[in-house]
C-alpha cells in the first residue's frame, strides 16, 4: 500500500474530473492506498476560488465531504514539516512558498507526491518522489 500526497493541481483536476487524473481517480476509487492532500493545498484552492482565479462550484464543507468520500485525508503541518522546509534548497527557478511547503510535507511524511508541476523534480535528490 503506497502513501501519496496530492499536489494542489491534482486536487483541482480531481474536482474538475480532468482527463489528466482519470487513471488516478480510478486508482483512488479501486485500490488501497493512503491518499492525502496538504491543508496548504486546501487553503490554496480556497484562495484561488475566492479570488476568481479558479472557477469551482464547491464550498469548503462540500470539499471536505468529497475528500472523505474518496478516503483522502487532509494533512496538517507540523514541526517536522517545518524542519524539512528549513533545509530545502532555494532554487531561483522555483520560488513558490506554498509549493515548497507541500514538498517539505511530502518528504517529512514519507509520501510520494503526485503532481503535474515539473519544477518539483528539482527536489528529487532530497528524497522527494514526485510523479
Amino acid at each position: 500500500m503506497g502513501r501519496y500526497l496530492l499536489d494542489t493541481c491534482v486536487l483541482v483536476w480531481l474536482l474538475k474530473e480532468d482527463d489528466r487524473v482519470k487513471e488516478l481517480a480510478e486508482d483512488i476509487n479501486y485500490y488501497q492506498g493512503d491518499y492525502a492532500v496538504s491543508i496548504v493545498s486546501i487553503a490554496e484552492l480556497l484562495y484561488l476560488a475566492q479570488s476568481g482565479k479558479l472557477k469551482i462550484d464547491i464550498s469548503f464543507n462540500e470539499l471536505i465531504k468529497l475528500l472523505k468520500s474518496k478516503q483522502i485525508s487532509a494533512l496538517e503541518g507540523n514541526v517536522k514539516t517545518m524542519e524539512f522546509l528549513s533545509e530545502l534548497p532555494f532554487y531561483k527557478k522555483h520560488t513558490d512558498p506554498l509549493d515548497r511547503l507541500i514538498i517539505a510535507q511530502a518528504i517529512a511524511d514519507d509520501r510520494i507526491l503526485i503532481t503535474g508541476d515539473m519544477k518539483f523534480k528539482l527536489y528529487k535528490k532530497l528524497q522527494l518522489i514526485a510523479v
